[in-house]
């Protein structure tokens, strides 16, 4: 049996968040990251860079036996500030290192992603985004002990909620959620539905830390 551990992430593990990140669009939204796989992962690498703390604060890891990264998770907490997708310069830096029409595809993608934006308001809750596990690793646990080390962390916090958003059409990973106890809370639904991507908010009460 595989021991997966679980810590904060640190600056050397920008590449491997990276190339994790790269994975995640693959995986929700194939086709909108375009070009080469390298410059993928180093326009990804510079909207981390770019982020400063903001891109290490509250994020984790998950590492195998041999302290390899292979998956990651992040909490945004009540009235803290939430992580930039797009910092300043990351155009530029798409046109450099994707090429100008992967660029404008992905300019037409995040421009649909703003019409689902989850406004993430409620102060007894965190936000868990950004959650990924390498490709060659899932079903082997990794997951569970990740969202598991989150929680954790959230009830450290005095916070009594967790909540996440996942596409609608992501159903393994809604699956995967409603294994560990979430349940859906909000659906986005209308004409932001239709000119976005359809999602969904799940949540589950996390216990406190103990005594």
């Amino acid at each position: 049996m595989t021991i997966f551990t679980v810590r904060p992430a640190q600056e050397a593990d920008i590449p491997s968040l990276a190339r994790l990140m790269v994975a995640l669009y693959h995986a929700e939204l194939p086709g909108v990251l375009r070009g080469s796989r390298v410059g993928q992962e180093r326009l990804l690498a510079y909207t981390l860079t770019a982020n400063g703390p903001t891109a290490l604060r509250h994020r984790y890891v998950v590492c195998d036996e041999q302290q390899r990264v292979i998956g990651t998770g992040m909490l945004q907490l009540p009235g803290e500030p939430a992580f930039e997708r797009a910092p300043r310069g990351t155009l530029i830096a798409a046109l450099r290192e994707l090429g100008t029409l992967p660029t404008l595809h992905l300019v037409g993608t995040v421009a649909r992603t703003l019409f689902g934006v989850y406004r993430h308001d409620d102060p007894h809750s965190a936000l868990i985004h950004s959650v990924v596990i390498a490709t060659d690793v899932r079903g082997c646990g990794a997951g569970q002990v990740l969202m598991t080390a989150l929680e954790e962390h959230i009830g450290a916090h005095r916070l009594t909620r967790a909540r996440l958003q996942v596409l609608a059409s992501n159903t393994n990973a809604q699956r995967f959620y409603y294994r560990l106890g979430y349940r859906e809370i909000w659906r986005l639904t209308g004409w932001r539905a239709r000119l976005g991507w359809p999602s969904l908010v799940m949540e589950k009460t996390v216990a406190p830390p103990s005594p």
